[in-house]
């Protein structure tokens, strides 16, 4: 039990959290949280995390900032045009609470978010909008066991669901087939086209993007606080504002589906790096360890290793995801030839890219990647990639003394 001391509750910044029946402060300071996304509703969920006084925020986005953002994202500015929205945001929350430690990542989910800095996270919110990327966290978040929140909205409607491993349907689950087969196309070489095509803007309104996000936030500090029984947990509330009407729905979980594939035993190996560790390393650390003669690497993406021109006959060695691989990309540069991509999910030992480091494979640091062996399958992470954020390594904040006014 916390020791309570009389204090001026007009200087204590967490006053009113402190003296909440329904927040535990304690908790909340020492969790982390990644937010995935950092249009409208990622201004609101992190706005509402640092307010809170996390212990660390991390903030995820490829995109840049634009002026059409403005009207409803809180913390941008008209001269952070063309700026790395995660960025804009970190330095904006770091203003607006400087206890919390903020990490901003810019670029794709599946390119630069390693497994080891997921694992690392207390709860995960999804602010995106594409059913891919909301696919890839599914996936990501099931691997090592992580809770997470997604939001989503349009003009008046939006939604707000958990998805909890092992409990209920997890995101995957609820996927029509033509959604699914949306979600393939995009991801494939078809997709590389496609991605090409200009999307039109999902329209969206301030006060939505407040209520949602809202809602996410809430409902991610009822999983923290392990009131598992009030969370949305396995459900998804439905917001139409036009009408003002709340239901919740719930999905059957499917149990072949392919979102529920789960890590073992993760192995932290500090000799590990992604910068400096090559795949036939990895592959003999596993041999010596299991003893067995053959093993696979699973890089967890699709790598483009070369790309092939079959007209003017000239290749080029890559390693890069294949969602990275744009129609330029894909042109070759000497004949204007679509060229023809070599890729590759796994690697054995024998290839020449086996000696490649992993960063030139486009494995993001502090990732986790798996081994299998004809009978054994272990998961190493590179867990010398930790110093590169050193937001992770903080201290661990003193729960001994939580100040409240008593007066």
């Amino acid at each position: 039990m916390p020791d309570l001391h009389i204090t001026d509750h007009t200087k204590d910044r967490y006053h009113a959290l402190a003296i909440s029946s329904v927040w535990e402060l304690a908790r909340i300071r020492q969790a982390r949280a990644l937010v995935i996304g950092a249009g409208a509703l990622g201004n609101e969920v992190a706005k509402s995390l640092a307010m809170m006084g996390l212990r660390t925020v991390a903030v995820l986005d490829r995109d840049t900032v634009e002026v059409a953002n403005l009207t409803r994202s809180v913390f941008f500015r008209e001269e952070d045009h063309g700026r790395s929205k995660a960025e804009v945001l970190g330095m904006r929350l770091r203003e607006l609470n400087p206890d919390v430690g903020i990490l901003a990542i810019h670029g794709d989910l599946d390119e630069v978010l390693g497994l080891g800095l997921l694992r690392r996270m207390d709860i995960v919110f999804s602010c995106l909008d594409s059913r891919a990327a909301r696919r890839s966290v599914n996936r990501m978040c099931q691997k090592v066991g992580r809770s997470w929140v997604d939001g989503a909205m349009e003009n008046l409607l939006g939604e707000v669901a958990v998805y909890v491993p092992d409990e209920g349907a997890c995101y995957e689950c609820t996927l029509t087939q033509t959604e699914q087969q949306l979600i393939a196309d995009a991801v494939s070489c078809r997709g590389i086209a496609l991605r090409n095509i200009a999307l039109g803007k999902v329209p969206t309104t301030s006060t939505m993007g407040s209520i949602i996000a809202g809602l996410q936030v809430q409902e991610g500090i009822k999983l923290l606080q392990g009131d598992s029984e009030n969370a949305l947990a396995g459900k998804r509330l439905v917001v139409n504002c036009n009408v003002n009407d709340f239901y919740i729905t719930q999905s059957d979980r499917k149990e072949d589906c392919h979102g529920h594939f789960r890590y073992g035993k993760v192995t932290e190996l500090r000799e590990f790096a992604t910068e400096k560790t090559s795949p036939r390393e990895i592959l003999k650390h596993f041999k010596q360890e299991t003893g067995e003669a053959e093993g696979f690497l699973q890089l967890g993406r699709e790598i483009v290793v070369e790309l092939k021109c079959t007209r003017c006959g000239t290749s080029e060695l890559s390693g890069e995801p294949m969602g990275a691989v744009d129609e330029d990309r894909e042109r070759c540069a000497q004949c204007g030839e679509i060229r023809k991509l070599e890729t590759t999910h796994s690697v054995s030992g024998d290839e020449p890219y086996a000696e490649w480091p992993l960063s030139r494979l486009g494995i993001p640091k502090l990732d986790v990647l798996e081994v299998q062996g004809s009978q054994t399958t272990l998961w190493y992470e590179m867990t010398g990639d930790l110093d590169s954020f050193p937001e992770l390594l903080q201290k661990e904040l003193s729960t001994d003394t939580i100040a409240v006014n008593v007066a």
